[in-house]
């Protein structure tokens, strides 16, 4: 195989790489739409505002009647016979006894023996019928269509009540989204802002051994002329040596933050990314308002003090659901059915009979154990937990709010200190590299200010994460990203 051919079969893969792989020119908002979009938290706080309303329409269908069609065929393997009194003996008896008589005395007059024996034998009849008799009622199959309309009329607020709390659940699914909102804004502008911090990390490393390197060729030429002694050449190759991991490191750390990003995302693990900005510093107007107003700002706008809100607000509903289960309940029932019975299935239109008939039923509770005043007392106290959950739920966001604040506070103080770091840094820099050619000052002169300049970019690099992250968070505290 010719040298063309291997090298295009190496080739062959990285292009192939490069086209599957999902391009994606990112800045800052482009990165927070998309994460409003794909992340998965963001899709089930929004299925959980879908399944709230959902919620809310069955709940509203307890003030509509319930119509039902119904079907059944029902079979009697062994018909039940019930014991009843002898209906026919008392209605027969004195005819039989009359007749009876009348033919014994005509059978007496004309001395005919036959008529005298079916006399007696009717009289007689009447004292050997039974007192009760065993009957069966009904045939074997019954069949049963037809349609029925139930009402409720009055059941003590609770359909009412089942309501207007699934309507505060819609609030409640709502303040969850919006709260789920302002996580994944503020976890994807760290993330983001991490990536950024990284990337600036990969160039400084670089433009560390850039100099180094630099100062290395300077050294060695220097040395070539007798001017550097073994030991300054050997210190250049040493920090060198020492920056190239660092470089390693850092495109690591790099790859690293930009698959947390890519997740936090919700793409594609192939995507790549053209980042359209870089890690900077600007001014926000939240550094000119006093922490009092921030707190007054969160105490206004957090999403969970209004679920707390609206959880008090449904565990007074409770209350007054509980206290209405101790009321009587009216409902009304209306039905229109048709029922047919025989002995065997062939049946037809002749076999059923129409019925139509409505019904007022009052249920009044009277003694259920004490189920109902325990249902009462315990929505009391969620009443009273609503009530301190949001005290407690107050104190952490004060503390959440000054927290951001002073990190804000100290991170912009770092970079504006950083800032003419950077510059006395690369000053200092240059005055060592013209000093040390002059022969003025020694080489480890040069590799202390070139070590400083890195650090002081360094420096200022994670100042600038940390104030863009504190200001995140903070506009997290006060629900405002």
């Amino acid at each position: 195989m010719s040298r063309k051919l291997k090298t295009l079969f190496l080739i062959l893969p990285l292009l192939w790489g490069q086209i599957s792989a999902k391009v994606v020119e990112l800045d800052l908002e482009k990165a927070r739409s998309i994460a409003l979009e794909n992340n998965p938290s963001i899709k089930l706080a929004r299925e959980g505002v879908r399944k709230a309303r959902a919620q809310s329409v069955e709940a509203r269908s307890g003030f509509m009647p319930q119509v039902n069609a119904f079907s059944s065929l029902q079979h009697s393997w062994d018909l039940q016979e019930n014991k009843i009194p002898n209906f026919l003996k008392p209605s027969l008896a004195p005819t039989y006894t009359q007749v009876g008589g009348a033919l014994k005395t005509i059978g007496q007059k004309f001395d005919d023996q036959e008529l005298i024996n079916q006399g007696q034998g009717m009289i007689n009849s009447v004292d050997m019928m039974p007192d009760y008799l065993q009957m069966a009622f009904g045939l074997e199959n019954v069949m049963s269509y037809g349609v029925q309309l139930q009402q409720p009329i009055f059941t003590g607020g609770s359909i009412w009540n089942g309501y207007k709390i699934s309507k505060l659940g819609i609030d409640i699914a709502q303040s969850q989204l919006e709260n789920s909102r302002q996580k994944i804004l503020q976890q994807v502008t760290s993330s983001y802002y991490s990536t950024l911090f990284a990337k600036s990390a990969v160039k400084v490393s670089k433009e560390a051994v850039e100099s180094a390197r630099e100062n290395l060729d300077q050294v060695q030429s220097f040395y070539d002329q007798g001017k550097a002694s073994k030991l300054d050449l050997l210190r250049a190759k040493v920090q060198l040596a020492n920056f190239k991991p660092n470089l390693v490191s850092a495109k690591n750390r790099l790859e690293l933050s930009i698959s947390q990003l890519i997740t936090t995302l919700g793409l594609e693990s192939e995507t790549e990314f053209v980042f359209k900005d870089s890690l900077d510093y600007q001014r926000s107007p939240y550094l000119d308002k006093s922490l009092h107003e921030l707190t007054q700002m969160a105490i206004q706008n957090r999403p969970e003090l209004n679920m707390l809100e609206t959880q008090n607000k449904i565990a007074e509903r409770q209350l007054t659901m509980a206290r209405g289960s101790r009321l009587p309940s009216v409902s009304l029932s209306t039905s229109y059915q048709y029922q047919g019975m025989r002995n065997d299935l062939d049946f037809n239109s002749d076999d059923f009979n129409k019925s139509f008939n409505t019904s007022v039923s009052l249920s009044i509770p009277l003694f259920n154990g004490f189920k109902k005043t325990s249902k009462v007392e315990q929505a009391k106290v969620r009443v009273n937990e609503t009530e301190h959950q949001r005290t407690s739920t107050i104190d952490g966001i004060k503390l959440e709010v000054k927290n951001a604040y002073l990190s804000m506070k100290e991170a912009q103080e770092k970079v504006t200190t950083q800032k003419v770091t950077i510059t006395q840094a690369e000053e200092a820099l240059r005055l060592a590299k013209l000093m040390y050619s002059e022969g003025a000052s020694t080489q480890l002169d040069v590799l202390n200010a070139n070590l400083s300049l890195k650090q002081a970019k360094m420096n200022y690099q994670q100042s600038l994460l940390e104030y863009n992250v504190a200001l995140a968070e903070l506009k997290k505290a006060i629900n405002q990203l």
